[in-house]
């Protein structure tokens, strides 16, 4: 069987394990949460039913046409609504733009998510191990886990999307002797995409550009280098512009829940610690409280006020450096629930599917329930090695040779290392509610370095047998043969040495 012919198997059992999943009755999904108002604000759509009978608990899928269906302080800009624009607009076109069904961008998803894997795929077909990378990626990106995000609106699927396409041709890259024009160009255009997915995305522009500097600035072609820069620049720019775009009222919830329903609760001297951060030591009377909670503190204009005038990320993060043991507790609390795939309060059904409120599919889930039921149990050890491996990997980047044969590929783990731990960091200390859905990116990283680690192992292991091999063949031929063969080999132009 040619490769092309087992790529085009494997991307057939992926289609047939999405669209089983998205399109055939009864259908699965996300309930939304409150989030959809930022994507269905812009577009001018409003679900039905418009109240809160769906939410939470069961996935919406019909939506109409509705301008005044809008939430502007709650609008974020974000790479997913180039999707859900071009998916209502085709949806106008062929049915009339009156309402829409969340299938259309579940289509819209599904398409470029396997895209993504098909180009995933292609540029990963000589490795020796392919079929192994094959059976893993197959088997972490078909989870329910990941797949229920391409029926909603949440902005997660741009970041899973968009990343894949980007992991996909930072492969090529690190696997090609030399940088093309078109892998520059198609890798610094899915950087910024991914980064402006979401919010959380943007601070990741630091080590994308440092990786790219580090992988382009070598490139023989003058010209090929200045456009890696320009692109590279246009890369931090975007993550400043998205993170600058945050509103107040993001902003000032993220900061409330973080202090109020974070550093409070795990403290023992709750109004020392709101001294230290600059507010009033009566406010420890909100703590254990979230921005939308019965009685919450965001009703003090007061209290809004002072959280938009002293804290801000970087402060809370220095007041958890500051203090190690909080540090260390705050992290154990949020791994408590952070590597699960399964968002808190989100059913995966729709009401007419008969289920239960909130109930989940549990039809391909293998991957969701390992990651809830043994990385769950071992999370702290997988942030601490992860940290010691990225730590040792960038020693040994400083010590090896530019021309090292393993350098681009250390190079390419140690940066999804790092770019792992600062997705766990910015949701674990940028905002204390809603975990999991926040840790969606760590936990799409967390899996990339596993299977990262593993094929690399049992790549390693299939060089070395292969070495092995070689060398026992030659020392199974005799001096003779040897000779005999060397002279053949001479007179065709060619010229071989023995060991």
């Amino acid at each position: 069987m040619s490769r092309v012919t087992q790529i085009l198997l494997a991307l057939a059992i992926v289609a047939g394990l999405i669209v089983w999943q998205l399109f055939v009755p009864p259908i699965i999904g996300l309930a939304d949460q409150g989030d959809f108002v930022r994507m269905l604000g812009p577009l001018e759509y409003a679900p039905v039913p418009r109240g809160p009978e769906h939410k939470y608990w069961y996935v919406t899928r019909k939506y109409v046409k509705d301008p005044t269906y809008r939430e502007p302080r709650w609008e974020q800009p974000s790479s997913e609504l180039l999707t859900a624009w071009a998916a209502t607009r085709l949806n106008r076109l062929i049915a009339g733009g009156q309402e829409f069904d969340i299938r259309i961008i579940g289509w819209a998803h599904a398409l470029l998510f396997f895209l993504a894997l098909a180009r995933l795929l292609y540029v990963t077909r000589q490795l020796r191990v392919y079929w192994l990378l094959w059976s893993l990626v197959i088997l972490i990106m078909t989870d329910v886990g990941y797949v229920a995000y391409l029926n909603s609106l949440y902005t997660e699927p741009a970041s899973c999307i968009w990343f894949l396409f980007f992991l996909a041709e930072s492969i090529a890259i690190a696997s090609a002797e030399k940088a093309t024009w078109g892998a520059v160009l198609r890798w610094t255009a899915f950087a910024i995409l991914w980064i402006t997915a979401k919010i959380q995305n943007a601070p990741l522009c630091v080590p994308i550009a440092f990786y790219g500097a580090t992988t382009f600035k070598l490139a023989s072609d003058r010209r090929l280098r200045h456009v890696a820069a320009a692109g590279i620049l246009t890369i931090c720019v975007s993550g400043w512009v998205m993170y600058r775009s945050i509103l107040p009222a993001t902003r000032v919830t993220a900061l409330y829940n973080t202090v109020f329903f974070g550093i409070l609760p795990e403290s023992t001297r709750p109004e020392a610690d709101l001294a230290s951060l600059g507010l009033d030591r009566s406010y420890a009377q909100y703590s254990g409280t979230v921005a939308w909670s019965p009685g919450t503190g965001v009703a003090d204009g007061a209290l809004v006020q002072a959280v938009e005038r002293q804290l801000n990320p970087l402060k809370l993060f220095g007041f958890y450096l500051s203090r190690p043991a909080r540090l260390h507790q705050h992290v154990e609390r949020v791994l408590q629930n952070a590597l699960s795939l399964r968002p808190e309060f989100c059913g995966n059904f729709e009401e007419s599917a008969g289920r239960r409120p909130g109930a989940r599919s549990d039809a391909i889930a293998f991957w969701s329930g390992f990651h809830s039921r043994c990385l769950g149990r071992i999370g702290d050890f997988l942030v601490g090695a992860l940290l010691v491996s990225t730590l040792i990997g960038l020693a040994m980047i400083v010590r090896m040779g530019r021309k090292h044969d393993c350098r681009r590929w250390l190079e390419f783990g140690v940066f999804v290392g790092i770019c792992c731990l600062m997705a766990f960091s910015v949701a674990a200390f940028g905002d204390a509610w809603d975990n999991v859905k926040h840790q969606f990116l760590f936990n799409l990283l967390l899996d990339t370095c596993l299977v990262f680690v593993v094929v690399t192992a049992f790549e390693s292991v299939a060089a070395s047998r292969r070495r092995s091999e070689q060398v026992a063949a030659r020392a199974g031929d005799g001096p003779d043969r040897r000779k005999s063969r060397s002279q053949s080999e001479k007179g065709c132009g060619e010229e071989v040495e023995f060991d």
